[in-house]
Order: C-alpha cells, then structure tokens, then sequence
C-alpha cells in the first residue's frame, strides 16, 4: 500500500470517525425548553445542571486531537482522537474509547474491541517531532503521521 493509499484511508477513516463520535456526543436532552404557559411568554425556561464534577473529564490536549496514520509491520494503522473519544482501526479490527491526558506530552489510551482483539487497548502516547509514537502494553508500538485533511471543494 502506497502512502497515497494511506493517507486517502486516513481520511476515509477520520471522516466515519469524526460522525461517529459526533453522533456518540448527542445526548437526547436539551438544556433549554420552550415553555407552553402562555404567561410566560414563550421565554426559555432553563432545566436545572447537574454540579460539577471533582474529577476532570477525559479530554485530550489539543496537539493530539485528529487523526494519525502509518503502517507497522507493513500494516496500515489509524488512530483517530476527539474530544477525549480515541478510535484505533488496525489489522482489520475497529477498537474505540478513551483519550485522557493531564497535559500536551504524554496520553492515556484505554479502548475496547467488540471482537476480543487486545493488543490495541491499553496503550500511551507521545509526541517525537511531527509524529506521535504509541507504546501498547501488549508490546506494539506505533509510529504515526498526521493525517492531512483535503481543501474544502
């Protein structure tokens, strides 16, 4: 697989990615209604928030939001990262969960494979110049690029 390939893969993967994650984040509920009382003239009425929360929530540094691509062992590997969601696409298994990190250089990978696969689950990342180094507990490590996103037509 050429690098051209590559990179379109990346980009065909980021883009199911990012709707996947988009459609992950909606959460059904609305912080703000339209009242049906007639006396209060139809002004948003404002449901109670929950309080906030004494731990962080999982969220990834800006630096290692998007995706990344590269090939180990001559395999093709993608990593995409948003919003503290993590979806990792390799030898043929789609493996998804979180991004945590507490600051830009290093990230907690912590992912689940629907089919048992588990050499891609608990894994951390850094980033070595232009590209981000993933070590996985299992014992793979991959080394990948920034994929690049295409022009708006």
């Amino acid at each position: 697989m050429d690098a051209h390939r590559l990179v379109r893969a990346g980009i065909v993967a980021a883009a199911g990615t990012a709707a996947v994650l988009a459609l992950a984040g909606c959460g059904g509920g609305r912080d703000q209604q339209r009242g049906d009382d007639p006396g209060d003239g139809g002004k948003p009425v404002t449901s109670p928030t929950a309080p906030p929360s004494a731990s962080p929530s999982p969220v990834a540094g800006a630096a290692f939001e998007g995706s990344w691509v590269g090939l180990t062992d001559g395999k093709p590997v993608s990593l995409t990262i948003k919003k503290g969601h993590a979806l990792v696409l390799a030898e043929a298994h789609v493996c998804q969960g979180t991004a945590q990190g507490t600051d830009t250089v290093t990230l907690t990978l912590t992912l689940t494979c629907d089919d048992g696969y588990t050499a891609r689950t608990k894994g951390s990342a850094h980033a070595v110049k232009e590209k981000l180094v993933v070590s996985w507990a299992a014992g793979v490590e991959d080394t990948l690029t920034k994929a690049a996103v295409p022009p708006k037509p």
